[in-house]
């Protein structure tokens, strides 16, 4: 019905094209620019000039490249090659006299020229190219992450409950342990489930079980490679998401392989091994040296510094057996006294919280402690068959070390005249290693020692 109208009002087909056209412009363009061939200006709507950068009233003898004069090169070569072709273009300019502002260019080639549709695609373009940049962050990262893991032999991985473990990179974890390249993605052994011996899982479900509850671990297990050997392996897991109950939703980890660090370990162990053998050899040496050398001139000589040396002796072999990181307070002091007093026949009492000490903490706790029992036993609270006893008793009262040694119904006491090597020992010597201070009593009821000294915040 409406062609029929159209025929009869006279209305034919260039009536319909420039309605066409005229929809086409209002729907895809801001502003609009019509040339002659030669690029004389025929059309310039006010939009157009607008993101062109030029006045509004810009006379129609200019030309198209005098409109183009401030914008780059580029841009003025893309429009001449639009003119020159017959063929329809589109493509992004920067606008002229602009930063960072951007418009779409359309070319439509026309009878008598070309017209160009311009439309402002600023914001577009700019969150285009902000995520293009974010991408290719992304992309450097990825690279730099498989560059780590690669140096590393490590991968890291996700992990959902109630779904299977999830490598992020399948090259890489297949590198841990030297899996085949047939190890794809999606493998049932994917999560290393099937390569754990029997007696290595409750480490895992520990680990895992930790990550729950505590929100991170981290715990090593072994897994079985393909030339037949244990690999040891480290996973550190954290807890990245929950949900509404604060149950965990995504763990997020990463899997080092530490067979360097296991066998740098070993070899650690086997060096303290050898160090602590050949110093107890050592020991025995001087030993046996002092005993020929001093008991014929100076047997009283000779028997102290024998019985120092067993002291020095028996706190060094309880470091050895914590691997040198430290002693108990308790241990020290029982070992040390065990020639002179026993906790099992009541004459002595040792009553303290658990201290560990640091190895020059405890060889010097341990050679005063000598000193002092010594001097109980000769003149003091041990001495002969009184029924003396000693009672020892410490505290930590913020990060501080305070304990007392104090002899009871040993015979009375009078103070030293002069002091020997002991007390200078106990007072000097024990005070500077610890950098503390320690102090010496005679009260007439029994020898008191007392010691103040940091033991830092562990």
């Amino acid at each position: 019905m409406r062609q029929r109208q159209r025929q009869q009002s006279g209305e034919g087909p260039q009536q319909l094209a420039t309605e066409i056209g005229e929809a086409l412009i209002l729907a895809q363009a801001e502003g609009v620019v019509s040339c002659a061939r030669d690029g004389s200006l025929v059309f310039l709507s006010p939009s157009a000039a607008r993101l062109l950068g030029v006045p509004a009233n810009t006379k129609m003898q200019s030309s198209l490249f005098a409109l183009l004069r401030d914008a780059d090169e580029s841009v003025r070569l893309r429009f001449q090659s639009a003119l020159l072709d017959a063929e329809p273009r589109e493509w992004v300019a920067p606008r002229p006299q602009h930063d960072d502002a951007w418009m779409e260019v359309r070319s439509l080639p026309l009878s008598s020229g070309t017209a160009f549709l311009l439309r402002d695609v600023t914001e577009q373009e700019r969150s285009e190219r902000q995520i293009r940049r974010r991408e290719r962050r992304v992309a450097a990262a990825n690279r730099s992450l498989r560059l780590a893991h690669k140096a590393a032999r490590a991968a890291s991985w996700e992990w959902r409950p109630g779904h299977a473990l999830r490598w992020l990179d399948v090259a890489a974890a297949r590198a841990l342990v030297g899996r085949p390249a047939e190890w794809i993605e999606g493998d049932e052994l994917a999560d290393w489930r099937s390569l754990v011996p029997a007696e290595d899982e409750p480490a895992i479900e520990a680990g895992f079980r930790q990550v729950r509850e505590a929100g991170e671990a981290t715990f090593r297990f072994r897994v079985a490679g393909p030339d037949g050997e244990l690999h040891w392996l480290e996973a550190s897991a954290a807890v990245t998401q929950r949900g509404a109950d604060g149950a965990p939703t995504l763990v997020s980890g990463v899997t080092v392989n530490i067979d360097g660090a296991k066998a740098a370990e070993a070899h650690q162990l086997m060096l303290i091994d050898e160090l602590n053998h050949r110093v107890k050899n050592m020991l025995a040496t001087v030993q046996s040296v002092a005993r020929q050398s001093l008991t014929a001139a100076a047997p009283i000589a000779a028997r102290n510094f024998e019985e120092r040396l067993l002291a020095l002796a028996w706190t060094y072999e309880v470091l050895t057996d914590a691997q040198w990181v430290g002693a108990n307070l308790d241990e020290v002091l029982s070992r040390t006294l065990s020639p002179h007093a026993r906790t099992s026949d009541r004459r002595l009492t040792l009553t303290g919280p658990v201290v560990l000490l640091t190895p020059n903490q405890a060889l010097a706790i341990a050679m005063a402690a000598h000193e002092l029992a010594t001097n109980a036993v000769k003149y003091g609270a041990l001495a002969g068959a009184s029924a003396g006893r000693v009672e020892i008793d410490w505290r930590l009262e913020h990060g501080r070390l305070q304990l007392t040694w104090r002899e009871v119904g040993g015979p009375p006491v009078t103070p030293p005249q002069r002091r020997g090597f002991g007390s200078r020992l106990v007072e000097r010597a024990l005070a500077r290693e610890l950098g503390g201070t320690a102090t010496l009593s005679f009260p007439v009821e029994g020898l008191v020692c007392y010691l103040d000294a940091p033991l830092g915040p562990d």
